[in-house]
């Protein structure tokens, strides 16, 4: 019998930690609280240039609490200050959970924006939430019964399905960022809207570094230490999710800095993505510049048509109403 009360093939194993695995756990440990008080304060941000909390504001703050939550149990059992426990694995499976989940449908929410055919957004949004969804249920089921070392077919399934596990996240998150980019070229600049060019080529390069950022987690899935490893989890989340904040605002300054002719009030909804409502004003083109009049985190456009000569009133993803200058 274990001590965690479950029967497991072998004497239950306490995990061993070297003071190399105590040093490098607690450096990034560090480095997480530090990079957190600087997210911390950008979601402050957020949540105060939104009038109302928002689908969008709750996953930021979730997201944010379910890194802090990884990151203390996480450092707490890896030096020996709590033992063991079903408690405590379920409670870091949850935290993933929520991280993974809140993470992906943010960046999913990000692409939703510029989709107008509501059926195009729900598949987008139904899918990204099935694939983690089918993902982090399987690996719960896996994990937890590895980590009370149940048998040695769990603990062998779990090594190798970590690194799958983190491979099928890589590939959903290089898919939807490339999907974005696609999608702006296509949507917003071929419309003339040049300005865009900056959020397209800002975009380019933050790929790169969200793709380091689990090309990474995958790379420390090695070591020997599979609660160093997990330390990594917040860390790269946290910098994931300061980037789809500094995007998203990137994505407002560009907006409010062109050019519109606002004719009247655009009704909002604070459901990310919502469809815009059949009485919405419609936006005149000045130019070749038309840009949505309230929060720019959640407009959508029409499709593409040659001789379109109106842009429909858009909805944002915190539901502010905000007008932008005229032309």
């Amino acid at each position: 019998m274990s001590i965690t009360g479950f029967k497991t093939e072998e004497p239950f194993q306490e995990l061993i930690v070297t003071p190399g695995d105590l040093t490098l756990g607690s450096i990034v440990f560090g480095f997480f609280f530090g990079f957190a008080l600087h997210v911390t304060w950008t979601a402050v941000q957020e949540t105060r240039r939104a009038p109302r909390f928002s689908a969008y504001v709750f996953m930021i703050w979730l997201e944010i609490a379910a890194d802090i939550g990884i990151a203390v149990l996480g450092w707490l059992y890896l030096a020996k200050k709590i033992p063991p426990s079903v408690g405590l694995f379920t409670s870091l499976v949850f935290f993933w959970v929520c991280q993974v989940q809140c993470l992906m449908l943010i960046i999913a929410n990000r692409l939703c924006i510029l989709y107008s055919d509501e059926r195009q957004r729900r598949i987008l949004r139904f899918t990204t939430a099935g694939i983690v969804t089918v993902i982090s249920f399987s690996t719960a089921c896996i994990w937890i019964p590895a980590q009370l070392q149940i048998n040695h077919t769990y603990i062998w399934l779990n090594h190798w399905w970590d690194r799958f596990e983190k491979s099928v996240y890589l590939l959903l998150d290089l898919t939807l960022n490339i999907l974005f980019i696609r999608v702006v070229k296509t949507r917003l600049i071929n419309y003339g809207l040049t300005k865009y060019d900056r959020v397209m080529k800002f975009n380019e390069y933050i790929i790169f570094v969200s793709i380091s950022m689990d090309i990474l987690l995958l790379g420390v899935t090695a070591l020997h230490n599979g609660f160093v490893y997990c330390m990594f989890h917040p860390v790269v989340y946290i910098v994931k999710l300061q980037i789809e904040m500094t995007l998203s605002r990137l994505i407002i300054k560009v907006a409010h800095s062109t050019g519109i002719s606002i004719t009247g009030r655009v009704p909002t909804d604070a459901i990310s993505g919502a469809r815009t409502r059949p009485n919405s004003m419609q936006v005149p083109v000045n130019g070749t510049q038309v840009l949505p009049t309230q929060h720019a985190d959640n407009f959508e456009l029409p499709e593409p048509r040659p001789r379109d000569k109106y842009f429909s009133g858009m909805s944002y993803l915190s539901g502010a109403s905000s007008a932008g200058p005229s032309a």
